[in-house]
């Protein structure tokens, strides 16, 4: 008999622990939607892919009552930038980022260093790379996504998408910045 329950209960950690990941396929037009969390308020933010090459990537954003416009990264902020984009959005406007910004998606020397040494360099801290408990896990419809935590030794933490093409960021939680996301949707 305790065979069987060993056998059962062993049978039950793995079925947990193989709990399949979803991972959204991304491409030019995906759109992002999320609540921003700043200033003690609440925002409805999202942020489209609208133009993408290996070069360059414009990403539209639209957040409730304040309008829409633009953020464009060139190839050097796409191949290398370490810091975040965290100035006030223009609306209607198209602000292209200085090489060493980007916004809600990591740089391929980013996902390099993420991938090979469990640790990115963003915005003057280092992030290391964590395993996340079942409550920090990122769900999109009661389904798991593929993410990966980052967290600094201040408690920043930064859940991105596990996807080497496009690094998106999930979640934001105890950002200096005051600004933080939570995902709510990606269509």
């Amino acid at each position: 008999m305790k065979n069987i329950f060993l056998a059962f209960f062993s049978m039950m950690c793995l079925t947990a622990l193989s709990q399949d990941k979803i991972s959204p396929a991304i491409k030019q037009g995906t759109k992002f939607n999320y609540i921003v969390h700043t200033g003690g308020q609440d925002y409805s933010f999202s942020a489209s892919l609208d133009s993408v090459s290996h070069e360059y990537i414009k990403m539209g954003w639209m957040i409730e009552g304040l309008g829409s416009g633009g953020w464009i990264m060139k190839k050097n902020s796409l191949e290398k930038a370490t810091h975040g984009y965290w100035d006030q959005p223009i609306a209607d406007s198209d602000v292209e980022l200085p090489d060493d910004q980007n916004v809600l998606i990591l740089s391929s020397a980013q996902w390099e260093s993420m991938q090979k040494d469990k640790k990115v360099a963003f915005d003057d801290q280092n992030f290391l790379v964590k395993i996340p408990t079942d409550q920090q896990l990122q769900k999109l419809n009661g389904k798991v996504l593929d993410g990966i935590l980052l967290e600094a030794e201040n408690g920043f933490r930064i859940w991105i998408l596990n996807n080497s093409s496009f690094p998106m960021v999930l979640k934001i939680e105890g950002n200096p910045h005051d600004i933080n996301l939570d995902l709510q949707s990606i269509d």
